[in-house]
């Protein structure tokens, strides 16, 4: 029996919130836009005052029964990703990640002041944790909490902004990994120094434009929409990873690509 993805959400989502512990709860993405299967996962973030224990939460995945082909409880534990759970609904990778509410209002603070300004292990990008929850589905909040961090971050911190700026131009600074694999044209080196140095390009020119970095995907979507950005700045970047892609073109590549940051630099006003 095939059953309806957005309906299996919709009673998941119901017996999630009526736990007591449960204050709120967001989806990442568009809750009437769901992916089939291989198209992507479905997220859904829960807020608690303290996180509900194994049990209460087996039970919630045990309620949906033959709807879902499988459940799981505590595939990972603490870290960015707080308390995992995994469901299997039509074949969607459908994750319940739990947090308590103080630790994320903690993570938020520090944040927001600059205390992360670059991606952590395995390429978590905790200002990217703030561009999540800017856009989140709020699906319940029972004290307004979600909609009150909306609200917080709908205005991008002057302060966070110089932050990361100044951060990442100063990273740009260091070449020497960039200049070593141009003499040698050495192109997986040039690669992998490269890939750094666009990181570090694309969290500062998001952060001139005031946009908490989501991570690296649909970038040259952001891109598009941003009213400052060097000239001709999306196709100035893939000719700079075509180029860099053969050894004869490295030496243009870099030629590009240090031009491009010289001009970020000039529309930091930093």
């Amino acid at each position: 029996m095939i059953y309806d993805t957005k309906k299996i959400i919709d009673t998941l989502i119901s017996n999630i919130s009526e736990m007591s512990e449960v204050q709120s709860i967001g989806i990442s993405g568009s809750k009437t836009s769901l992916p089939r299967a291989g198209e992507g996962d479905i997220d859904i973030f829960i807020y608690c005052n303290m996180i509900p224990n194994l049990e209460k939460r087996q039970a919630i995945i045990n309620e949906l029964g033959s709807q879902i082909q499988e459940g799981k409880v505590n595939i990972f534990e603490g870290g960015h990703w707080g308390i995992g759970d995994f469901v299997l609904i039509n074949g969607i990778e459908t994750w319940l990640m739990y947090f308590t509410v103080s630790e994320t209002l903690t993570d938020m603070d520090s944040i927001l002041n600059g205390k992360y300004p670059d991606k952590l292990d395995n390429y978590y990008y905790p200002i990217g944790r703030c561009a999540m929850l800017k856009d989140i589905n709020v699906l319940c909040d029972k004290s307004n909490f979600l909609d009150d961090l909306k609200k917080r971050l709908s205005e991008y911190p002057d302060k966070l902004g110089k932050i990361l700026i100044q951060y990442h131009l100063d990273e740009l600074e260091d070449t020497e990994d960039l200049g070593r694999a141009v003499v040698r044209k050495d192109v997986l080196f040039y690669h992998f120094a490269m890939d750094i140095a666009i990181d570090h390009f694309l969290q500062a020119l998001f952060a001139i434009n005031k946009i908490y970095f989501p991570s690296r995907k649909r970038t040259l979507d952001f891109i598009e929409n941003f009213s400052i950005k060097p000239e001709g700045c999306s196709e100035k970047l893939l000719e700079v990873i075509r180029l860099g892609s053969f050894a004869e073109g490295i030496n243009q590549s870099f030629t590009l690509w240090s031009n491009m940051v010289n001009e970020l630099k000039k529309l930091s006003n930093i």
